[in-house]
């Protein structure tokens, strides 16, 4: 075989396997499956707050922020179904890390509650992966359990 011809298997070689590999770093989403009231989100990078709507699929970066007695449902997912979140009223929140590594099968989630309360049923995780919420006061690490964050204001 010709150094032209190896070069152009190698060339489309490439081609074929960076697709995989872009798609495997990106699996990890989250979405919005059911809204009561009003939410909005701000996309990473973004200054500007958006009506959240059913469907909306949230990433890395993203904030989210409910309004009073509102809820809003997201689904978390990677390789499988991570997690299911109810969002509480006067809820605000930022997806910290949300990212799934392909080559190390490593699903890494931290929600950064700052304000208000979620409802979190977390499947049972595999590996070394991570889900992860902070607060203000604290850091919880969770394997797969059901339970509930609430953050309130200052007095």
């Amino acid at each position: 075989m010709s150094i032209k011809a190896k070069t152009m298997l190698l060339v489309l070689a490439a081609f074929i396997a960076f697709p995989l590999f872009a798609y495997a770093e990106d699996l990890s989403q989250a979405t919005v499956t059911e809204i009561k009231g009003e939410a909005k989100y701000l996309r990473s990078g973004s200054t500007e707050w958006q009506k959240l709507e059913q469907g909306t699929v949230l990433s890395e970066g993203d904030a989210l922020k409910t309004a009073i007695g509102a809820q809003v449902f997201i689904t978390l997912s990677g390789v499988a179904k991570t997690a299911d979140i109810t969002v509480r009223p006067e809820t605000e929140f930022v997806f910290k890390k949300f990212n799934y590594d392909g080559a190390k099968g490593v699903e890494n989630t931290l929600l950064d509650v700052q304000l208000g309360g979620i409802l979190i049923k977390a499947e049972k995780l595999i590996g070394e992966s991570k889900f992860e919420v902070k607060t203000p006061t604290s850091i919880v690490g969770i394997r797969g359990t059901t339970f509930e964050v609430q953050v309130s204001k200052k007095k």
